[in-house]
């Protein structure tokens, strides 16, 4: 789940969005039933007129048993329309609007994080971007709508292909990014060539022919060095074994092990 929407989850208003509308109805019912009865009895107690107790109990009953239901039916049913409304927005800030995964600001955000979670903690962080060959051939000679196609079907493929604690998102135009807390460099680049086959696999109607070939990317990988490397610096050599693979002819991976190393083909 997105931290973010753990918020949701916070205090009182978690506590019935967690029970749901028709056990929190029941649970508020009872709630108001115990308190006016009890409010009942010590007043009765207070004034003297216990001669009227078991009326007034049955009123203090009857009352609540009426009212709570009703009144927290629609407060639930409001509580519920705010927390989706609410649940749309978040996910429209964070979210890519066609492919559906993150975007880049969520992304860079939640990348800081993790780089000094894993600095911290002496564990190892590794990136991998991917960038579609040929992209603005395929818009060109197919159209928007073929490209966003691309897109959109590259986008599953990370998501199939990553693991769920893995990040992935949208990062510009036809680049798009990973990171994976706790690979190492070497696992980074097996999931990198992993996800390379999966693309070049896609079958998408309208390629494969001589006028236009089947998609592929060309992807970079880094890992995280020990301090003061940093998310910019990562990002920066997955970025360089990215524009490596497509100089040395596009569809393979390339990795960036850390500042100052030099460029090689994933194995």
């Amino acid at each position: 789940m997105d931290p973010l929407a753990n918020e949701a989850l916070a205090g009182w208003r978690g506590i019935l969005l967690r029970l749901g509308q028709r056990r929190a109805v029941l649970g508020i019912t009872a709630l108001s039933i115990v308190v006016s009865v009890c409010v009942t009895v010590g007043v009765g107690f207070a004034v003297g007129n216990v001669d009227k107790l078991f009326s007034d109990i049955i009123i203090a009953v009857t009352v609540p048993l009426l009212v709570a239901p009703l009144v927290s039916h629609a407060a639930m049913g409001l509580l519920m329309e705010v927390e989706a409304a609410r649940q749309s927005l978040h996910q429209l800030a964070i979210r890519d609007g066609l492919t559906n995964l993150y975007n880049r600001r969520f992304f860079m955000a939640r990348l800081q994080t993790e780089v000094s979670r894993a600095q911290r903690e002496g564990t190892p962080l590794s990136m991998v971007m991917v960038d579609v060959d040929h992209f603005k051939a395929i818009n060109d000679q197919r159209g928007h709508a073929a490209g966003d196609d691309v897109l959109e079907r590259l986008a599953s493929v990370l998501i199939v292909g990553l693991r769920p604690y893995d990040m992935s998102a949208r990062y510009g135009g036809e680049e798009f990014v990973a990171m994976l807390p706790g690979a190492t460099l070497a696992e980074a680049e097996a999931t990198a060539e992993r996800l390379r086959l999966s693309i070049e696999q896609l079958r998408i109607p309208g390629f494969g022919n001589a006028g236009m070939p089947n998609v592929t990317a060309s992807l970079g990988v880094s890992c995280l060095g020990p301090a003061p490397d940093d998310a910019a610096s990562l990002l920066r050599r997955a970025d360089q074994g990215m524009y490596a693979a497509k100089a040395r002819g596009r569809n393979q991976c390339v990795s960036v092990a850390t500042p100052g190393a030099a460029v090689r083909v994933a194995a």
